[in-house]
């Protein structure tokens, strides 16, 4: 597959970011949203794949801090921190 930017025409402003754990058991898909001072998680997750995400707006560091624990515990994110905190910056109202 070739790797192209997003037309504008359909750049929404979301990142999705999966959390890969071993096995799968823990993995966990966050689609971020962000506003003028927050950023809006949707989230799905074993228990409510089939159902709606679970929502919740956190502060931009409050997300990278998760995001950085969850690194530390040997889990990888794809994207990675450095390019969600990018992401995080470049869209700053």
């Amino acid at each position: 597959m070739i790797d192209r930017p997003v037309p504008p025409e359909m750049e929404n402003g979301e990142l999705a970011v999966h959390v890969v754990s071993e096995g799968g058991a823990h993995d966990h898909v966050l689609l971020l949203a962000r506003d003028a001072a927050n950023v809006r998680v949707r989230e799905w997750h074993g228990g409510n794949w089939s159902k709606g995400p679970s929502e919740s707006v956190v502060s931009a560091s409050a997300l990278i801090a998760r995001l950085e624990a969850i690194v530390a515990k040997r889990q990888r994110i794809e994207p990675d921190v450095r390019t969600v905190r990018s992401w995080i910056a470049g869209s700053a109202r």
